[in-house]
């Protein structure tokens, strides 16, 4: 059964008192939701760590045209060494990702690619909210925008690592990034 064990609207200055800033980046609040600027990479963590199997949703909205947005889980220090699925959900940096936009897993590192497709997501002169949701469910990863599945890995538990359980979860963006965010979700499923 269900059970949702992290809520935060991310629309108040007091609801990130559960979060630790990791690098340079300025967050502020309005209109019910909460906005990073990043100067450098930052990374928002929730510290607590999560369950094995977890569903994370939240909303986000792009500010800036360039840029890139990620989402960090299932991630430990180990040996000094970080463990994690990194998910890059929003990549406006090379000609490329600013023509042909997509979106990448990576396990265990930015070298170890597991999985890339499709992003949908319009420039961030739609001004449009997006629903996001990632489900980490035993060997298997599933990542879709307002419900539409853009990714599914299954893991074998050997190309890049052991099955990674349970760690924490931080909302990421690269320098010179700007977006909006609100109604963050954790589920334990």
């Amino acid at each position: 059964m269900s059970r949702v064990i992290y809520e935060n609207a991310l629309d108040d200055k007091s609801d990130i008192k559960d979060l630790s800033l990791e690098g340079s980046g300025e967050i502020s609040f309005a209109e019910g939701a909460m906005k990073i600027v990043s100067a450098e990479e930052a990374v928002l963590w929730y510290v607590k760590p999560l369950p094995a199997d977890v569903r994370i949703d939240w909303e986000f909205k792009p500010v800036s045209a360039t840029g890139a947005c990620h989402l960090h889980f299932a991630a430990k220090n180990v040996d000094e060494k970080i463990s994690e699925f990194l998910l890059a959900y929003y990549n406006r940096i090379t000609a490329d990702e600013m023509s042909f936009h997509t979106c990448s897993l990576y396990k265990n590192g930015p070298e170890n690619l597991v999985y890339k497709g499709a992003d949908p997501m319009a420039c961030a002169a739609e001004d449009t909210w997006y629903r996001l949701s990632v489900v980490k469910r035993g060997k298997d990863v599933f990542y879709g925008i307002n419900n539409l599945e853009l990714v599914h890995y299954h893991d074998d538990g050997i190309t890049f690592g052991e099955i990674l359980t349970g760690g924490n979860m931080g909302l990421g963006q690269l320098s010179g990034t700007e977006a909006l965010y609100k109604n963050l979700k954790v589920t334990w499923i």
